[in-house]
């Protein structure tokens, strides 16, 4: 199926898969924060009426508009930066590294839409859900590169860097937002 996929040149139909993936994940992470922010307020004022409400508005909390475009616009930053890497280290088209990694992105698609309706009910299998997805998406990964008949070095290089570039995105929005 990848095969066939990236023999087609979709372009058009990769980037709104991109953008699709950037839109959950926006919306995810907004659902994820606000309910953390919440639960925290909520545990840390309970019972205390007016002066709770009060306090949860005047933390100077972002709203969750921020919240969407900063996860929107690092995440489509990320696929095009992550895109960029892998066509010069494996030594293959942009546009081709790009249909593969925006046809992965379906994987990424369902599991947030899982970790969407299941965020109000348990953050640990809010987080075992997006462990089990990313890890499923770097196996898959893993395994399409045999298509370009590469390296197994190059593979782990490229997964590497791929991880790298996901704790990196992880560790600014632990410092930043």
């Amino acid at each position: 199926m990848i095969k066939k996929y990236l023999s087609k040149n979709l372009f058009y139909v990769s980037v709104i898969i991109t953008g699709l993936v950037s839109s959950f994940l926006g919306i995810f992470y907004t659902i994820f924060k606000d309910n953390i922010y919440e639960s925290k307020a909520d545990s840390f004022l309970e019972g205390t009426g007016v002066l709770s409400s009060y306090i949860t508005e005047s933390t100077g909390r972002p709203s969750e508009t921020n919240y969407f475009v900063i996860i929107l616009i690092l995440s489509l930053l990320f696929f095009f930066v992550i895109t960029f890497i892998l066509s010069k280290i494996l030594k293959k088209k942009y546009l081709t590294i790009f249909n593969l990694i925006s046809l992965l992105n379906i994987i990424l698609f369902i599991g947030l839409i899982i970790a969407i309706i299941i965020v109000n009910f348990s953050f640990i299998f809010t987080y075992i859900v997006l462990i089990i997805t990313i890890l499923f998406y770097l196996f898959i990964l893993y395994n399409s590169f045999d298509l370009f008949k590469i390296s197994k070095d190059k593979k782990l290089i490229s997964i590497g860097l791929f991880i790298l570039l996901i704790l990196i995105i992880l560790i600014i929005l632990k410092l930043f937002v």
